[in-house]
C-alpha cells in the first residue's frame, strides 16, 4: 500500500484530477495510486458523490453581478501573479 505522504499528495490533487486540470502524465500517476490505494479510492468516490449531489441540488445560477465580480477579481489576481 502506498505511504501516507503519497496519499496526502493525492488527496491534495483530487480536485485537479476531477476537474481534468492535471497533465496526462500527472493524471496517470494519480490514477495509478488511486487504483492501488483503498483509502484514496474511497476518498475519490466521496468527492464524486458530493459533486453529483451538488449538480442535482444546486440548480440556481449566480447573479450576473456576482459572476462579473469574480471574473474581475480573477483577472486582477492573474495580473498581480
Amino acid at each position: 500500500m502506498p505511504d501516507m505522504a503519497d496519499c496526502g499528495e493525492v488527496y491534495d490533487s483530487l480536485f485537479e484530477f476531477l476537474d481534468g486540470e492535471a497533465t496526462p502524465e500527472r493524471r496517470a500517476v494519480l490514477r495509478a495510486h488511486i487504483e492501488a490505494c483503498p483509502g484514496c479510492f474511497a476518498q475519490l468516490g466521496i468527492e464524486e458523490e458530493i459533486r453529483e449531489l451538488m449538480r442535482r441540488c444546486c440548480c440556481a445560477h449566480a447573479p450576473v453581478t456576482l459572476r462579473e465580480k469574480i471574473i474581475l477579481r480573477l483577472r486582477v489576481e492573474r495580473y498581480r501573479g
